[in-house]
């Protein structure tokens, strides 16, 4: 079998959450069959550089995305009210590239499009023999942006955008063979679930079970990118409401923050706050801490910093959404609040009590193991796969 993946994200490079789902589920498939790899409209400029990515990881062809902004009030019309208008993303790929692409597809008894920005950026309409992998659910991003707004004017234009994405959701089944999403909430929210499948975020199993250390003067910590937006808000109210509480407990605690941009001034020049940037051994670094926290308020999917955690039996404190899309439960694997107040609180009992970290990081391993592996969703992978070619008549 012949296995076309699309994706925005080079598959090497320094780990976030999306070029995780990407790499991890590349790899997968590639067990299935001959895989390919195309980037299109990366996020991260790509260069090929002889030897600067692992050969499993170089790409057969690079498609550029060029701006296409809305111009007229006919093409307005179309994106406000439409279902069937793709320029969701202002951007597009040449006339020359989406015939290259349909030609190229013709030659794959299956292709993986990671992301409806890419999708969408090729201007086809129905994708055959393609599943369509949509790890953040657009109109539950609105939908959080609705809820976490503070203004009227913020709420209409999150409610805008809402309405326009969920018109467009209900027609993904038509354009595509199958759906992946990460979770069953996001399930729930695709029109023609019998062609929606859930394949989680996760982490790999270590080698061996992690041993949490007791580092004096206490740690606690963040992993992700502070070039997301909704990870750098959420560590900004962590900072600005909760940080100055656990401080007047606890003196001599320190936040590690490990992602990209985290070693910018903005961060650096806070009380008791270390910014390491993007680390290669992030196991040694994450088993010093006492906990870890989610303060997530804005966004959609779900958080492979939750998995991560689990993975290395570190403590999880965190808001709702912040772990939306884990079947958890306040208490037994993970401690819960939106409140200043609740997550200060629950940070609290966490450092006051080791006993109550180790309870919630056992539950949680044995969960992860369960649940959020990546090679848990071999069997899902297969299904899916399976069903693609019963209806294409692949092989």
């Amino acid at each position: 079998m012949k296995i076309l993946f699309i994706t925005s994200h080079a598959l090497s490079g320094p780990d976030h959450g999306a070029r995780l789902r990407a790499r991890n589920l590349w790899l997968q498939l590639c067990m299935f069959g001959e895989a390919h790899l195309i980037l299109a409209g990366p996020y991260e400029p790509y260069v090929h550089k002889t030897g600067a990515m692992l050969d499993e990881f170089q790409p057969i062809r690079v498609f550029d995305f060029l701006p296409l902004p809305i111009t007229s009030l006919a093409a307005r019309v179309r994106f406000e009210v439409g279902s069937r208008d793709l320029n969701t993303h202002r951007v597009r790929v040449c006339y020359e590239d989406q015939v290259e692409l349909r030609s190229l597809m013709e030659g794959y008894d299956l292709v993986w499009v990671h992301g409806l920005r890419v999708a969408n950026g090729f201007n086809l309409w129905r994708w055959p023999n393609t599943i369509l992998d949509i790890d953040d659910i657009p109109s539950e991003v609105a939908r959080n942006q609705i809820l976490g707004s503070a203004g009227v004017m913020q709420r209409i234009r999150g409610f805008r955008q809402y309405l326009i994405w969920r018109r467009h959701e209900r027609r993904l089944c038509e354009r595509f063979c199958a759906i992946a999403v990460c979770s069953s909430l996001d399930r729930k929210r695709i029109e023609g679930s019998a062609d929606v499948y859930v394949v989680t975020n996760g982490c790999n199993v270590p080698m061996s079970v992690p041993e949490r250390r007791q580092f004096l003067p206490l740690r606690i910590g963040f992993v992700g990118s502070l070039e997301y937006g909704p990870n750098a808000e959420g560590v900004r109210w962590f900072l600005r409401d909760v940080w100055p509480r656990l401080l007047a407990l606890f003196p001599g605690l320190t936040l590690r923050i490990v992602g990209k941009c985290s070693d910018q001034p903005e961060w650096l020049g806070c009380r008791n706050v270390d910014g390491l940037g993007w680390i290669e051994d992030l196991d040694s670094e994450i088993e010093t801490w006492a906990l870890t926290i989610v303060p997530i308020f804005e966004g959609g999917g779900t958080r492979i910093k939750v998995s991560t955690a689990f993975s290395r039996k570190c403590p999880v404190v965190s808001t709702v959404l912040g772990v939306y899309g884990y079947d958890v439960t306040d208490g037994n694997e993970v401690l819960i609040s939106d409140s200043v107040t609740g997550f200060a609180k629950a940070c609290q009992r966490i450092l006051e009590d080791r006993a109550v970290g180790n309870s919630l990081a056992d539950h949680a391993w044995d969960r992860f193991l369960e649940k959020w592996t990546w090679a848990a969703n071999a069997s899902r992978l297969a299904e899916m796969v399976d069903a693609v070619l019963g209806k294409t008549g692949g092989r």
